[in-house]
This record gives structure tokens, sequence and C-alpha cells, in this order.
């Protein structure tokens, strides 16, 4: 729970890496995905809802425009439509009709949000152009909030991030360790440990693990699940650390 004085923040795992992050006076969603398939194959878990049955959100964090990220027939049916929304460079004249108050923002540059400042810092993935940006949210009064999208681990650029913003408080950071070709491309669950304690994360929520969609061996597995990291954190004896929701599922943090 929030300490005592310190602005609410309530989480909601939507699905994947579609989570609602609500605090006083703004409502954000990150990486909008609802489909049901992904390039073809089946997705095994529903989103815990509808875009037209969320509440209005001011604002979208979008780390790429991969289909699991960005699904721009479900943001065209949010009532109403975001906004604001934060994309990668390269991003806006890949997308079909974006908004004016729809922007690009380069790592290591920030914009404000009512009060909130919203930075992005590099978020190593697969490519092609625009590639993944990641983002670190700073809300006055609680803290800041590091959400890793769909990135691999990145040692430098998470130290780096360390060393401008100090720790941060939550970390929301995927586990799925997804290789294609058998080239990692999505931090596994040792990889988040890790990124964390780069972070010096005081709580952690797992997103995008494995076993949503098919994998297609050789090709593409997607290994990581939430239960890893689990039992990762309870062998060093900090489960406190750890929070995993499942769709649908909030908690004040």
């Amino acid at each position: 729970m929030s300490e005592p004085g310190v602005a609410r923040l309530c989480v909601t795992m939507i699905r994947c890496a579609t989570l609602l992050l609500e605090a006083p006076g703004l409502r954000l969603l990150t990486d909008p995905w609802f489909s049901m398939h992904l390039r073809g194959l089946p997705c095994f878990r529903r989103p815990s809802c509808s875009p037209q049955a969320l509440p209005v959100v001011d604002a979208l964090l979008v780390s790429h425009l991969h289909p699991d990220h960005w699904d721009a027939r479900a943001v065209s049916r949010m009532c109403p439509v975001p906004p604001v929304a934060f994309l990668p460079p390269g991003s806006l004249a890949r997308l079909k009709g974006p908004l004016p108050g729809w922007r690009e923002l380069a790592p290591w540059t920030s914009a404000m949000l009512g009060s909130a400042e919203v930075f992005s810092v590099p978020g190593p993935h697969t490519g092609p152009a625009p590639e993944e940006v990641n983002f670190l949210l700073s809300l006055p009064g609680w803290g800041t909030v590091f959400f890793g999208g769909d990135a691999r681990l990145d040692e430098q650029v998470l130290a780096e991030v360390r060393r401008r913003h100090g720790a941060v408080r939550l970390a929301l950071l995927p586990v799925g360790g997804t290789r294609i070709l058998g080239r990692r491309t999505v931090m596994s669950p040792e990889d988040a440990l890790r990124a964390a304690d780069l972070l010096g994360a005081s709580r952690i929520v797992p997103i995008h693990e494995g076993g949503i969609w098919m994998s297609v061996p050789p090709l593409s597995l997607h290994p990581g699940r939430a239960a890893d990291l689990s039992r990762l954190v309870h062998a060093r004896g900090e489960s406190n650390r750890l929070l995993v929701l499942r769709e649908g599922e909030s908690a004040d943090v």
C-alpha cells in the first residue's frame, strides 16, 4: 500500500504490457493491445476488458509499434481516444490519423504531463525502426515508475537511468525471455531481476511473460514466466519486493 501522506498509484493489469496507471488527476495506459491474434497466431489469454470499457485515459505510453504493443483498431475504439500519446521517434509517420497531442519522445528527453514528467530512455529490442523506447514516469509526491515495454537487458542504459534519476520506486519489467532464431530479444526473469537491481527498484511488477500466444520453435520461443521471477525473488528473501498481477487485477503501490 502507499505510504501515509504519499499520493496513491493504482496499477491494473489489462494484459501483457498493457497496464492502466492511475494517480490523482492522471490516468495512463501503456502499450495498448486487445487483439486475440498476433501475426496470425492465437492468443491464449484475453485482456481483462474491451477498449470501450476503459475509463477515460489522459495519455498513452507506447514503447514501440509491434502488434502486441500497438493496436490501432483498439485505440480508435477508446472513448474518447486519448488526446496525448508518447511514442518513439519515427512513429507518427507510420500511423493513420495521429492526434495533435501525440508526440515522439527521443531517448534521454522528457515532456510534462500535467504535474508529472515523462522521460524517454533507450529500450533495445529487435528492430526494425522505429526502435523501442522505455519510459520513466515521475509523479510528484510519489516517486518514479519505470516501464520496460518489451526490451532486452541493457545494463549500461539502466545504470544511467539510476545515475540521472536515483532509485526507482516501481519497475514494470518484461520477463518473457523471448528468443528469435536463438537470439534473446526480451528480458528473461533473471534479466528482469538484474534490471530491478540496477534501477534500485523497491517494487517489481512482471509484465510481458511468455505463454500469452503460441511459440513457433525453433523460430520463436517465449519461456519466461512471472512464476520464475517469483522463485528467484523468494530465494533471495525479497518476496515483498514482487507484485504479480493477473488480467483484471489491481493494486495500490
